[in-house]
């Protein structure tokens, strides 16, 4: 099922490209991600071509802090929106081009929403209908196709499969999920990523990827920041990360306090590496979207999130990292978490 010309190569909206172009990668942002139609008061269900206005917004608020991602060594980044709320695939490859950064798509499914949580007013808005609908096979098929044949026709393909997860133990259906997943996964050779904000649920994503035969070398468990930083669940981490799994730390805004919430984070890094585990940690992110829903903007529509500090994308770099510095980290495990770690994990395997 492999294509060969994506051996060894990470897969981009513009096409395969050598690990070294990367640059420094963060693993885990969304450039677009859009679940809730406001006008209609309806959960999204099919991916559309972007409106003009929506185009407009995106090339002049949210491509210029990509470009600025080239000043700090950083070429591409992981865009972890899955269907049916990414944007149209035209619209990535000219962002790409506008931003001269690449970026890697994700296939997949999101996870099953608390009901009454943000959009989830319904049982059938929890999860995309599809989901529910289609069995483990025919959701890898899925995932396979827009890895291997492209999104909707077109020469793009899905780089990753992303899934995810609400809760410590998952739902039937986001397991259906997971077992997809660990399939297209062993049938393309691209790497899974995770949603994983709940502590214990890094355990049964793992279990499940572990019972499906993954290698879990091509699995990164994202959102991880908070388990990295309890020394109890980071003990949990690191045996996951012994058998060979990848952790993900995320949404680290830095606000008008500063960075002193995050010192437990970097001593659990620090104590990751002491173990000879720092291969094992990929590339910071902050989460930062363009995008809808409660909770994010006032009135739930589309625009740039209000859960990280601004600069849009850029905050990574002009913040948090250099908070990090003055908290320890070292220039060497940076190194390995943005630049090293991303270029072993994102190429075709």
């Amino acid at each position: 099922m492999l294509l060969d010309k994506f051996r060894g190569k990470v897969i981009t909206a513009r096409g395969p490209i050598e690990p070294s172009a990367l640059g420094r990668v963060p693993m885990h942002e969304h450039l677009h991600s859009d679940a809730f139609d406001y006008d209609r008061m309806e959960l999204i269900t099919e991916e559309r071509p972007l409106a003009p206005e929506r185009r407009k917004l995106l090339m002049e608020d949210a491509v210029p802090f990509l470009k600025q991602y080239n000043e700090y060594g950083c070429h591409a980044f992981l865009d972890v929106t899955m269907p049916p709320w990414r944007a149209w695939p035209d619209f990535y490859v000219e962002a790409s081009e506008a931003a001269g950064v690449h970026i890697v798509l994700c296939t997949g499914f999101y996870r099953e929403i608390e009901l009454g949580k943000y959009w989830a007013k319904k049982p059938e808005w929890q999860i995309w209908p599809f989901v529910r609908q289609s069995s483990v096979e025919e959701l890898a098929n899925f995932c396979v196709r827009e890895i291997v044949e492209g999104l909707h026709g077109t020469d793009v393909h899905a780089g990753a499969i992303k899934v995810g997860t609400s809760q410590p133990e998952m739902t039937e259906t986001e397991e259906k999920t997971f077992r997809a997943a660990a399939r297209a996964q062993q049938a393309t050779g691209v790497h899974i990523t995770t949603h994983c904000t709940q502590k214990g649920a890094e355990t049964s994503q793992l279990e499940i990827l572990d019972e499906e035969g993954t290698d879990l070398s091509r699995v990164v468990i994202g959102h991880t920041a908070g388990h990295l930083a309890d020394p109890a669940t980071r003990k949990i981490c690191l045996e996951w990360m012994r058998r060979g799994a990848n952790f993900l730390p995320t949404n680290m805004g830095i606000d008008a306090k500063g960075g002193e919430r995050w010192r437990p984070l970097v001593e659990g890094i620090h104590e990751v590496f002491q173990a000879g585990l720092g291969g094992r940690l990929a590339g910071f992110s902050l989460d930062w979207a363009f995008c809808s829903g409660e909770g994010n903007n006032k009135d739930g529509r589309f625009g740039p999130c209000s859960y990280i500090p601004p600069p849009p994308f850029v905050h990574l770099f002009t913040h948090t990292l250099p908070a990090f510095r003055k908290l320890g980290l070292t220039e060497a495990e940076e190194d390995a978490i943005m630049r090293a770690n991303p270029q072993r994990i994102l190429p075709v395997q």
